[in-house]
């Protein structure tokens, strides 16, 4: 008899998703074995038929419905992350205590491209008849306390390895892999616009960093753990809405996921780092901030 994992195996296998990735993907499918099927069935069938988009609902190929009040409230975070993003490394590239005209030209064109990206979300989000929403305080929360960083050492892993790690490599990718084959006219330009970034430049650089000893590990796993902790949060404080949608699951794996990502990135640039235990003290840290603080805002 064919097993929750074998089925979910395939699809996994057929999508080439990383090794260090199956092993949170495995525990959610047999915590619900299920929804974790019925998810991964449609990525091995091809010959089913393709999902759609109304104005109540997003159909996957699968058959999940997901409400749009969710689909526009993860557009709207997409959109304000990238321009936040934009505005942050335009501000970086005119400001440092220690001038480095390489690192202020590459944010100087990173925050072209972030332009460009919000831009794409934006026409994605009026192209499905919505208007863009408010800024989610969360979120602006996370860029607030980066964009105070003044090293350019700093700077980069944030950016390379943590901003990328936990928002574009996990939750920007899947979402465009699920939602592709549900409204490809919307999402061929929308992908077509992310295509071109100074990722790879900025990743060299956090590599010759972090393997080059410039900063000390213990700093680099600080920075990584201080800025995951206010990501983690960010994700925590829509997760009623996901609930709503009947996603919570799967946004609970998302998040897990995009949470282990800096830290694997972490692992394979050398750092000794326990990824199982970080992101397992980074959900007790912010279930024990929920606790002691409700709705405050991280500071620490």
């Amino acid at each position: 008899m064919t097993s929750a994992k074998d089925i979910v195996g395939k699809a996994l296998d057929k999508y080439g998703v990383p090794e260090w990735v199956r092993p949170y993907i495995f525990k959610h499918a047999l915590t619900h074995p299920v929804s974790a099927v019925k998810f991964a069935v449609s990525f091995v069938d091809t010959k089913r038929k393709k999902g759609e988009v109304t104005k109540e609902y997003v159909r996957l190929p699968n058959g999940l419905r997901i409400r749009m009040a969710y689909i526009l409230r993860v557009l709207n975070l997409f959109y304000y992350g990238e321009e936040r993003m934009a505005k942050m490394y335009g501000l970086w590239s005119e400001r440092a205590a220690v001038p480095n005209h390489a690192y202020a030209e590459h944010f100087y064109n990173t925050a072209a491209t972030d332009d460009r990206h919000a831009r794409a979300v934006k026409n994605l989000i009026e192209g499905l008849g919505y208007k863009i929403g408010e800024a989610p305080k969360e979120l602006m929360d996370v860029f607030d306390y980066v964009e105070r960083m003044d090293s350019w050492n700093d700077r980069i892993v944030a950016a390379a390895i943590v901003l990328r790690g936990s928002y574009a490599n996990s939750f920007g990718r899947m979402f465009y892999k699920v939602f592709y084959p549900a409204a490809p006219e919307f999402m061929r330009s929308f992908g077509k616009a992310f295509r071109d970034s100074e990722a790879s430049w900025e990743y060299e650089e956090a590599m010759h960093i972090i393997q080059g000893g410039t900063v000390p590990e213990e700093h680099v796993l600080e920075l990584t753990r201080s800025i995951l902790f206010r990501v983690l949060y960010s994700i925590s404080a829509n997760m009623q809405l996901a609930t709503r949608s009947g996603i919570e699951p799967e946004i609970k794996l998302l998040s897990e996921i995009a949470i282990a990502y800096p830290f694997h990135m972490l692992r394979e640039l050398g750092i000794n780092v326990d990824v199982r235990r970080e992101v397992d003290n980074l959900k007790r840290s912010i279930a024990a901030f929920k606790r002691r603080n409700g709705k405050q805002k991280p500071t620490k």
